[in-house]
């Protein structure tokens, strides 16, 4: 008789500690879907890259090559970032030297700041410099996604 009390007493102490551990532990947050799309690079080696948060829009990074583009930004040889919602991920850029020239880069991060924000910077560059933009979705100092390099220019 005492065997089988201390057995049941053993399995309910064991029962009752799976389910403390279970209701402990954190919710796996599912990652999110994140998507990027470029409508293909300017004729004045501008490139934009949106990007998507499932399938919603959530920002985007911004080459703009020369002042006074058509495209409505002012300022040349500058990157901006736009994050257009406060989801808790922010939105950064680099832009880089393409393969074969002489170092550069450039980041912009909307990291820290509260959306919507739109982050730029900027300096001027020598005209015709092959460049490539890459965008990233960021939660904290982790990338959580970032699109392919898109060719562009100075």
């Amino acid at each position: 008789m005492k065997l089988r009390s201390r057995a049941f007493a053993t399995a309910t102490a064991l029962a009752i500690a799976a389910t403390c551990f279970t209701a402990a532990a954190s919710p796996a947050s599912a990652a999110p879907k994140v998507s990027f799309g470029s409508g293909g690079k300017a004729s004045d080696g501008s490139r934009n890259v949106n990007v998507a948060i499932d399938g919603s829009v959530a920002g985007r990074g911004f080459w703009n090559a020369d002042p006074g583009s058509t495209n409505g930004w002012p300022d040349g040889d500058t990157l901006y970032v736009i994050d257009s919602r406060s989801d808790g991920y922010a939105i950064s850029a680099d832009i880089v030297h393409a393969h074969n020239t002489p170092s550069y880069s450039r980041t912009a991060s909307t990291s820290g700041r509260k959306a919507p924000v739109t982050v730029k910077r900027g300096g001027n560059l020598a005209e015709g410099r092959k460049l490539q933009l890459r965008v990233c979705v960021t939660q904290g100092s982790r990338n959580v996604a970032c699109s392919p390099y898109y060719s562009a220019h100075a």
